[in-house]
């Protein structure tokens, strides 16, 4: 019998006092999933909000540039667990 896999939705934390707007997530990164908010910060796209701008679940097929995008994050406001 093949083995089941099941992923699991990658927790993705915006902490919005770190934020420098830089845009390097949503314009560079991971534009599906990021978008800039009415100030400026970087906001999880609707779609993928989890009862907050800040926070959201990504979906595996954008697990790998939610986690560039945390890499790349100059101001380290971006958080994936």
């Amino acid at each position: 019998m093949g083995r089941v896999f099941t992923f699991m939705p990658v927790k993705v934390i915006i902490d919005q006092n770190e934020c420098t707007g830089c845009g390097i997530c949503y314009n560079d990164e991971c534009p599906d999933f990021f978008m800039e908010g009415d100030d400026g910060n970087s906001n999880v796209k609707p779609l993928y909000q989890k009862g907050d701008k800040s926070l959201g679940e990504a979906p595996d097929s954008l697990a790998n540039c939610v986690k560039n995008a945390e890499a790349s994050c100059p101001a380290s406001a971006i958080s994936v667990k």
